[in-house]
């Protein structure tokens, strides 16, 4: 059947969508620019008003599509597939600052090195068949082993100077279809791997910089403080990262290497839970309460936040509240695995 005709208004850019190929697929394989987040349905990043046409809305989470939403034609391009020609509203916003379009791809990888970085997380190096193009701060999708297109997303760590081998860090989810099988993935072990993926990468300017992370949240960040520690990036850079105890902050060394490269960088980690055993003098309390108590203004930041959905939603509120405009705040938001419909397996953001 002939593809699906789609056109944005009102800058009126048109192209085509195969019946079954969600409408945000197409579009980045074409080099459209779509904002969007998880790919899964999750977030609702790529909320979208159709404004003619006919769309099966897929499997778009009912929490970020209500039923409401649904009567009124808006749609998660991430998920929907075009029945018929479209027609969708795609307000022009100059705040996004998006870059042109890296056309994902399909590459394959070896496994290079495998570390357990802390009692809950890995860092994976893959090496690739060829050159990977793609902006600090996104993400690729890994398939899953043995399981023929189901796939997991998973952000880079390294910097897109080493366009040849990327690193990922990985959440160890017990039961998860790819992430349970880390501690087997022995030097040389064959993966798929697609991408680059995301909107949250870092935009140019000259704006101070607030990194805020946890959890696996922290490899998008390491990849956007080796980018700017290579280009000589002169902006002032504020690092909040958050873990349970001293034992589950990663990658400490990597970390103090970079602070050596950006004299403007100021790190702030801070412990949830410390024990007697972490001898532990820095700040406490979960990171969205140490940015409230810490951080006086947020007005002059562009911020990258990048985590647990509700730690990302929390920080944002607050910065929001400290003054940050609209459109200086982009969010990574890591959803754990949910239930694929018709499958007992569990899908995932980041999570899996």
């Amino acid at each position: 059947m002939a593809g699906r005709r789609i056109r944005l208004e009102p800058n009126g850019t048109v192209f085509e969508a195969a019946e079954s190929e969600a409408v945000l697929n197409a579009a980045l394989r074409q080099g459209v620019p779509l904002r969007y987040g998880c790919r899964h349905g999750n977030c609702s990043s790529c909320k979208y008003l159709v404004s003619d046409g006919d769309v099966d809305l897929g499997n778009a989470s009912p929490y970020s599509l209500s039923e409401r939403e649904r009567e009124e034609g808006w749609a998660l391009l991430c998920c929907a597939r075009a029945l018929s020609d479209l027609v969708i509203q795609v307000p022009e916003d100059p705040t996004d600052r998006l870059r042109p379009v890296l056309r994902p791809a399909d590459f394959a990888a070896t496994v290079a090195a495998n570390d357990r970085v802390t009692r809950a997380l890995h860092r994976l190096r893959l090496r690739l068949d060829r050159p990977l193009a793609f902006y600090p701060g996104q993400f690729l999708e890994v398939e899953v082993p043995g399981r023929p297109g189901e796939w997991r997303s998973y952000s880079i760590a390294s910097s897109p100077s080493r366009s040849a081998e990327v690193d990922l860090v990985i959440l160890k989810v017990p039961g998860g279809a790819f992430s349970a099988s880390l501690e087997r993935l022995g030097g040389g072990a064959a993966l798929r791997v697609r991408g680059p993926y995301g909107t949250s990468y870092l935009r140019e300017g000259d704006r101070p910089i607030l990194l805020v992370g946890g959890g696996s949240g922290i490899a998008p960040l390491l990849s956007i403080l080796e980018f700017a520690a290579e280009a000589g990036d002169r902006r002032a850079i504020t690092f909040f990262y958050g873990a349970r105890t001293a034992a589950d902050l990663p990658l400490q060394e990597e970390i103090a290497e970079l602070q050596r490269r950006l004299p403007h960088l100021r790190y702030r980690p801070a412990l949830s839970e410390p024990t007697a055993d972490c001898r532990w003098a820095g700040a406490v309390g979960l990171i969205a309460q140490v940015i409230q108590r810490e951080l006086a203004d947020a007005s002059p930041f562009d911020a990258y936040v990048c985590g647990p959905p509700p730690m990302c939603d929390t920080v944002s509120l607050i910065l929001a509240a400290k003054g940050l405009p609209d459109g200086r705040a982009f969010l990574d938001r890591f959803y754990s695995a949910v239930e694929s419909p018709g499958s007992s397996e569990p899908r995932a953001r980041s999570f899996g």
